[in-house]
C-alpha cells in the first residue's frame, strides 16, 4: 500500500506566498493539539479528535486553493467573539441547505445566534483563508474538540459525525 500524503507536503506543492505561510502556521496548531490531517482521497483530509471528525480540508492545485470546512454547532451566542462571528457568518454557504455534504440530516437552527433558514453542521465554508480566517477556524476547531471531549453533543448530531 502506498503511504498517503502527507498534509504538509501538499499544501507546500499547492499554495505560495501567504497562503502557504497561513497554511503552515495552521498545520502547527493542528500538530500542537493532537488534530493531524489524515489523507481521505487524493486531494482531501479530515481532521479528527478522538476518532470523531472535526473538519475537512481539500486542496485544488489547479486553483492553488485550501479549503477549510469545519463542523459547527449550535454553540452559545458569546462562544466567539464579535469580530469572529461577523467572520463565520460571512463565510455560512447561501443557497444550499450546507457548504459540503449535501446530506443536511444535522440541521441547527442558528449560527452563533444569528438564525437561517438552512443551517448545517457544514455549511460554513473558506476557501483560500488568511490569517484572520484561520484564527476563526482554530476557535471553530477549538469549540468541537471541547464539545467531544467534554462527551457532549450538538443538537442532533452524534459525537462522531463524520
Amino acid at each position: 500500500m502506498k503511504n498517503p500524503i502527507k498534509f504538509e507536503d501538499a499544501v507546500k506543492t499547492v499554495l505560495t506566498g501567504d497562503k502557504l505561510s497561513d497554511a503552515l502556521e495552521f498545520i502547527s496548531f493542528l500538530q500542537e493539539n493532537k488534530m493531524n490531517p489524515i489523507n481521505t482521497s487524493k486531494n482531501g483530509w479530515k481532521i479528527s479528535s478522538k476518532a470523531c471528525v472535526v473538519s475537512y480540508i481539500w486542496l485544488d492545485s489547479d486553483a492553488g486553493a485550501v479549503t477549510v470546512l469545519p463542523f459547527i454547532g449550535e454553540y452559545k451566542h458569546d462562544s466567539l467573539s464579535d469580530d469572529l462571528k461577523e467572520i463565520v457568518w460571512a463565510k455560512k454557504t447561501q443557497g444550499s441547505s450546507c457548504g459540503g455534504c449535501h446530506y443536511c440530516s444535522y440541521k441547527i437552527k442558528t449560527v452563533f445566534g444569528k438564525e437561517y433558514a438552512d443551517a448545517c453542521a457544514r455549511s460554513v465554508l473558506f476557501v483560500n483563508p488568511n490569517s484572520s480566517e484561520f484564527e476563526c477556524i482554530k476557535k471553530l476547531l477549538g469549540l468541537r474538540k471541547h464539545t467531544i471531549k467534554n462527551g457532549t453533543r450538538l443538537p442532533a448530531l452524534p459525537t462522531n459525525f463524520a
